[in-house]
């Protein structure tokens, strides 16, 4: 085959070019969504995809038939670019609540240890005024002791399952409008309603508790804890809760 070298220069003009295959624009593969990314990098990533859909989708024919480049999208890299942007809005959705729960629990913290403390404390103080009573005697004190568990158990539930991403609302503090009182009273109900139900076991409040704060026992190492102190000559546990219950009512809650 001869070079261009050896034919005529009056006839190079008439020699065809050679047709380069032009190269197909990439279309960057989606990624699937990962916990490692930051908020910023997904809103990015979602913004970027929803761009490439809506151009895509918004594209017009060019002259001559030929689609623009923003058109060019399979059917199936448009279904992968569909799933993974439902895949980073959901991520991004459960970052944004993971957040506002971890924002919620910190700042309501304190609030809740102190009522948490005050009402287990209730709570074991009620249960042993009712073991302490004779049990084939039934009278009004038991009937309303036993009334007294039920609402103590409530309030401790209350306070342990507050819904996450509700703002706290305080069990003690008085004063309240009257929404937030209607709030208060239909969480109560609801937590109620759920002990009821075997969905919050109603024995488990004052061990669960305890738990939460550190103690491990329960009522029955609270006993041993409160004969100890009282062979020492020491004021009984219930003497010094009570103290503490009114210096905790002093201030705190209202």
């Amino acid at each position: 085959m001869s070079s261009t070298t050896d034919i005529h220069p009056s006839r190079i003009s008439n020699i065809p070019a050679v047709k380069r295959k032009k190269k197909k624009p990439k279309v960057p593969k989606p990624q699937p969504a990962s916990s490692s990314l930051t908020r910023a990098q997904l809103r990015k990533k979602i913004r970027d995809l929803s761009r490439l859909l809506n151009a895509s989708s918004n594209s017009t024919t060019a002259a001559g038939g030929e689609r623009t480049k923003a058109s060019k999208l399979s059917a199936t890299t448009r279904i992968d670019h569909e799933r993974a942007l439902a895949a980073y809005k959901l991520e991004l959705s459960s970052q944004q609540l993971t957040s506002k729960r971890s924002t919620l629990e910190k700042r309501y913290h304190k609030v809740r240890f102190f009522e948490r403390r005050k009402a287990t404390r209730a709570l074991s103080r009620l249960t042993k005024q009712l073991a302490a009573l004779s049990s084939s005697d039934i009278t009004e004190e038991t009937e309303s002791l036993r009334n007294q568990i039920h609402q103590a158990e409530i309030d401790l539930n209350y306070i342990m399952h507050y819904p996450a991403l509700d703002k706290y609302i305080s069990l003690y503090k008085s004063g309240e409008d009257k929404d937030t009182n209607k709030k208060r009273e239909r969480i109560r109900k609801d937590i109620e309603k759920r002990m009821e139900d075997g969905t919050l076991e109603k024995g488990d409040a004052l061990a669960a508790a305890n738990a939460a704060e550190g103690f491990g026992g329960g009522p029955e190492k609270n006993i041993k804890k409160k004969k100890s102190q009282q062979s020492k000559g020491k004021p009984s546990a219930d003497e010094m809760q009570d103290d503490e219950d009114r210096a905790s009512d002093g201030g705190f809650f209202e």
